[in-house]
């Protein structure tokens, strides 16, 4: 019996060289332009030129964030007026002398996602396989609110070119996040059948979930998720939910 995990079903993933790496660091933090790597592609995996792309990134020492949307990234390093504490007080990275700071750096778009580990001494880039998949093992969008307080004296917009927001999260801390903000809000709307599903707004983080199944068990559970983008308005993706009793309304996704 093998005791490696059961491969994802519908997901590419390709190991990164160093060359790729660094360009990859290149272009986000010390160009400040499109990762390139994300519009051309790698080994046959989809590309998405012209399409917008965001950062997270864990320091030892701070988080960064950001997006671009066009040619040039917006970081959370480099946003003017922020408050102090959400922000670093040097450059977020430099390739060359600063990777001992790194500890995970995603950079990704709708169509592909790279991650580089700690150090950036290894990265790969994730996106969908080609080929048919199973309808019980097929790739699932889901959208997952980011919470701050509402009211724009915890919540707003810092910098709408990119854009940037700045949030107060529940705890108290406050964070930098590279999407317009939006406040949550919800209503009720009818759907057919005579239920009454939620309809909700505020900001988004997608996600792609990737299932496999357990060849011993047969079990069928999330073996990997790939992050999409962020947006703000209303919610991107399924399902909707029964207002009275909280189960999920088939075909009602808008």
């Amino acid at each position: 019996m093998s005791d490696r995990p059961p491969q994802p079903a519908g997901l590419a993933v390709r190991p990164l060289t160093p060359e790729q790496i660094h360009g990859v660091l290149t272009d986000v933090f010390d160009r400040a332009a499109r990762c390139r790597l994300l519009d051309t592609g790698v080994a046959g995996l989809p590309a998405a030129p012209g399409h917008p792309q965001w950062l997270l990134a864990e320091l030892g020492d701070v988080r960064v964030t950001g997006s671009c949307h066009r040619d040039r990234w917006y970081r959370s390093d480099t946003l003017p007026g922020a408050a102090s504490g959400a922000l670093p007080a040097r450059p977020a990275v430099d390739p060359d002398t600063d990777r001992w700071r790194i500890l995970e750096v995603l950079v990704f778009g709708h169509r592909a996602q790279i991650r580089l580990g700690e150090r950036a001494e290894a990265g790969w880039i994730s996106a969908d396989a080609p080929g048919e998949v199973p309808d019980w093992l097929r790739p699932r969008d889901r959208s997952f609110l980011l919470q701050g307080w509402n009211g724009p004296g915890h919540s707003y917009t810092a910098d709408a070119r990119a854009p940037l927001s700045v949030t107060t999260e529940p705890g108290g801390s406050e964070a930098v996040l590279p999407v317009e903000w939006a406040d949550f809000s919800g209503r009720h709307r009818p759907v057919p059948g005579g239920r009454t599903a939620l309809e909700s707004r505020g900001t988004w983080l997608t996600v792609r979930e990737y299932w496999a199944s357990d060849p011993a068990t047969g079990a069928v559970g999330v073996a990997f998720h790939r992050l999409t983008g962020l947006s703000a308005g209303l919610k991107p993706t399924g399902p909707e939910i029964d207002v009275g009793s909280g189960d999920e309304i088939p075909g009602a996704a808008h």
